[in-house]
């Protein structure tokens, strides 16, 4: 080679030595290319499994994964830490079911995603999902020092899964996980949840809250909107407590004071709840508001502080009951959950407890039909007071026979009311006839017929039952559809119900055998006919069940007052007035009569002498 060719060569080689030189990254594009390689190692790794389960995955997950992919890793490391690794990730849903439940879990977030009644349908038919993923959330958040870490961020690692339970894992590293176990029995409404925490004592601050979120848009299940949203809210329970809710006509949040047993979402006939088998801690929130989508009635919401006080490992155990609000079913669950029903308060409520609801229970144990059900309920709640109405009866006759008597008083003092008692007073003493004798066993039925109303438009039981031409004993039994018409649909609605006509029409016939009985004053006598005319407006929109109840009942009582008018003589009784008129010797008083006369002789009359003192 000569001399020329090697000062070439030389030349070169320095050219090309000084051009890798000046080019050489630096450290912080050294860092840079890394990331860039980790992020397509991360693609490619995606894309093998994207293709894996491209059937399962639809376009808006595509766009989302592949928007995850551009993510910067160390931001990702930076943010969540160990948890970074299950940021990015294709949700599946896991599928669980029994007799009863259909329920979906998402490994998204490993929350329920969906909740399916297999046995109810919608008052159009459709399935009964007391929510779906559109309308509920269900979240985890605990703090670490990276910052708020929320269970929905994640997609959770399938552990196991079959027809009936699931287990799901959020890790941290290998001996660091939250994890969810979800398990149904064979048949039921209850979903078993644990929350198992191993290891996190050293991820998540002490000190600081570990909070369940849960909300729900509650949906529309029945026909009558404007009944659903008054009987939808939130109920609590305290231990050794009764259970105790948010107002139907309010939306407020309410801070749990006291460690919670359960919550409650209620609605008109199902309702979802969580228990906690060891109470939720004090603090926890409660919270009810206007439905976020129109298509809803309410949005409930719950921020649960979960019982974590940084144990190695701990196991919450859960218990989520989604059902109908069925008296038996809910009672069955040993929490008080039963008190959800609005039964009543004070006496009303212990009637339904312990008389009709037993009967009523009874009853559908030896049929199906509801309307045959409510009519042998009636024949026996009337026969259980067939003693009263006999007693209100016969002393209504006897004050029937006194009223000339009592005319002739009146007519004889005419304004001077005050004559009037003393000498009234002193007839029903010489009659031995208690004028609250036909009161009082009236009285006495009225718990029963108020009971009655509480028990029939809460009872679960009646929901979407035919009889006759009502469609469903739970709401009105509408025979026309007339429309809403100013002034009449706000009076008496925008239809006519069949049973409330009858009920109607058989109270003004039990009305006027009523009035030929104790021969009411005219004035009073139109009262008395005006008032059923003016409930029929009150009843139109009340339940079938309820209005052929009463219907029913004024039928059988009417039929009694009939049946003891034929073995009661008013012949014998007006003898029996005579005797007693008659009668030598002191006579027994009754409190009533007691209370007359002290009332006479605070005015200054002598009920003796029927003259005042002076």
């Amino acid at each position: 080679m000569d001399r020329n060719s090697t000062i070439g060569l030389v030349l070169i080689f320095l050219l090309l030595g000084g051009y890798w030189f000046l080019n050489q990254p630096n450290e912080a594009q050294l860092a840079q290319n890394k990331r860039f390689q980790d992020s397509i190692a991360i693609v490619e790794k995606t894309k093998i499994e994207l293709k894996k389960t491209q059937d399962l995955v639809s376009k808006s997950q595509k766009d989302s994964l592949n928007a995850s992919l551009l993510k910067d890793t160390a931001a990702l490391q930076k943010k969540f830490s160990g948890f970074a690794s299950q940021v990015n990730g294709v949700a599946k849903d896991i599928v669980i079911e029994n007799t009863d439940l259909k329920i979906t879990i998402n490994s998204k977030g490993g929350s329920i995603k969906n909740v399916t009644l297999k046995n109810y349908k919608r008052h159009d038919s459709s399935i009964l999902e007391l929510f779906n993923e559109k309308q509920h959330q269900h979240q985890l958040e605990f703090a670490t020092v990276n910052g708020n870490i929320k269970s929905t961020d994640f997609y959770w690692n399938l552990i196991s899964s079959d027809s009936k339970n699931a287990v799901l894992r959020l890790n941290y590293s290998n001996t660091q996980y939250v994890e969810y176990k979800y398990g149904l029995a064979d048949k039921g409404f209850n979903l078993k949840y644990n929350i198992g925490a191993v290891g996190m004592n050293g991820v998540i601050l002490p000190n600081t809250n570990v909070v369940l979120n849960w909300q729900t848009d509650i949906p529309l299940q029945e026909k009558e909107i404007e009944k659903e949203i008054i009987l939808t809210t939130a109920y609590f329970k305290y231990p050794n407590e009764r259970a105790d809710y948010i107002g139907e006509t309010k939306n407020e949040e309410v801070s749990l004071k006291n460690p919670t047993e359960w919550v409650c979402f209620k609605q008109q006939y199902f309702n979802s709840t969580i228990i906690s088998k060891e109470p939720f801690l004090k603090e926890s929130k409660v919270r009810t508001e206007l439905a976020k989508d129109d298509k809803n009635i309410k949005n409930i919401s719950a921020n649960l502080r979960l019982p974590y006080n940084s144990e190695p490992s701990k196991n919450i155990e859960l218990t989520f009951f989604f059902g109908p609000n069925q008296f038996k079913t809910l009672q069955d669950q040993n929490i008080g959950l039963e008190k959800i029903i609005p039964l009543g308060w004070g006496i009303f409520g212990w009637i339904n407890r312990f008389m009709i609801i037993p009967v009523f229970n009874f009853l559908c144990g030896f049929m199906s039909n509801y309307g045959v059900i409510i009519l042998m309920l009636t024949l026996i709640i009337k026969t259980l007071l067939l003693p009263l109405v006999y007693k209100s009866y016969k002393s209504t006759a006897k004050m029937k026979l006194l009223k000339p008597e009592m005319d002739a008083i009146k007519e004889k003092n005419k304004d001077n009311m005050q004559a009037v008692q003393v000498e009234n007073l002193a007839l029903y003493k010489k009659a031995g006839v208690n004028p609250l004798g036909g009161c009082l066993p009236m009285l006495l039925q009225m718990p029963i017929l108020v009971a009655v109303f509480q028990f029939v438009p809460s009872a679960f039981e009646f929901r979407q039952q035919s009889f006759l031409w009502a469609t469903d004993l739970s709401i009105y039994d509408s025979i026309w559809d007339f429309g809403k018409i100013p002034i009449i649909d706000s009076i008496y609605g925008d239809h006519v119900s069949l049973f409330t006509l009858l009920m109607t029409v058989s109270t003004l016939i039990y009305t006027h055998m009523n009035n030929q009985i104790t021969g009411v004053n005219e004035q009073m006598k139109w009262i008395s006919y005006l008032m059923p005319i003016v409930f029929l407006g009150f009843f139109n929109k009340y339940p079938a069940a309820l209005s052929y109840y009463y219907f029913l009942s004024n039928c059988v009582t009417f039929t009694q007052q009939w049946a003891i008018k034929k073995f009661v003589d008013e012949d014998k009784l007006m003898a029996q007035i005579h005797e007693a008129k008659n009668k030598k010797g002191e006579v027994k008083k009754s409190a009533f009569q007691k209370k007359l006369e002290d009332m006479a002789k605070s005015k200054g009359i002598d009920p003796a002498t029927m003259k005042k003192k002076n």
